[in-house]
């Protein structure tokens, strides 16, 4: 008889793989994974049917975790422009708090592997549906594909991560910068 399944382990898994991704990117083996996690490739795949299938629980593991930082930013309340800047912030401070999975979901976010499914998740768990619709209206973003938004998004807020950690001095300073320009480009 099977043992019962664990969330520790499974959270484990989820957290070895997020590492493994950051390390090496999605071609990062199922062994490498189970590796990290102490496991047996096996016991891997006790709790994740395929590959792809792990990968989509991490990225969504990892969602939750940033979902769980930037909403305790969000205040319905503020202005857009606030809220924008305040979420920013959370942001860029999870990513220098966390920068492998901050590394792991930037890789995962704009890869094929994830599903349509996954993606929904993800948009449903941000803290902030009005800016959300401001970056989709956007003049940049119109009639783009809502993932191209993401990855510019994206892209904007891994050189600040990366400057501000490389200057911790100035991580201050970068996060300014980078909320102008990502404001320029999407809400202006």
């Amino acid at each position: 008889m099977a043992r019962p399944k664990s969330e520790e382990k499974r959270k484990h898994l989820l957290e070895a793989a997020a590492a493994a991704v950051a390390e090496r990117g999605v071609g990062a083996s199922t062994a490498l994974i189970a590796k990290m996690a102490g496991v047996a490739e096996g016991t891997l795949f006790r709790y994740f049917p395929s590959k792809e299938a792990l990968l989509n629980e991490t990225y969504l593991f990892l969602c939750e975790q940033m979902t769980q930082a930037l909403s305790q930013a969000f205040e319905a309340s503020q202005p857009l422009p606030q809220r924008a800047r305040a979420i920013w912030d959370r942001y860029i401070d999870w990513g220098l708090a966390n920068r492998s999975w901050h590394r792991a979901t930037a890789q995962l976010s704009v890869t094929e592997i994830l599903t349509e499914e996954t993606r929904a998740a993800d948009v449903a768990m941000f803290p902030d549906v009005g800016l959300a619709e401001a970056l989709a209206s956007s003049e940049i973003l119109a009639g783009n594909s809502p993932r191209f938004g993401d990855a510019l998004l994206v892209a904007i807020a891994d050189v600040t991560i990366q400057f501000a950690a490389m200057e911790p001095n100035r991580a201050e300073a970068y996060k300014i910068s980078g909320f102008k320009a990502f404001q320029r480009m999407f809400l202006d």
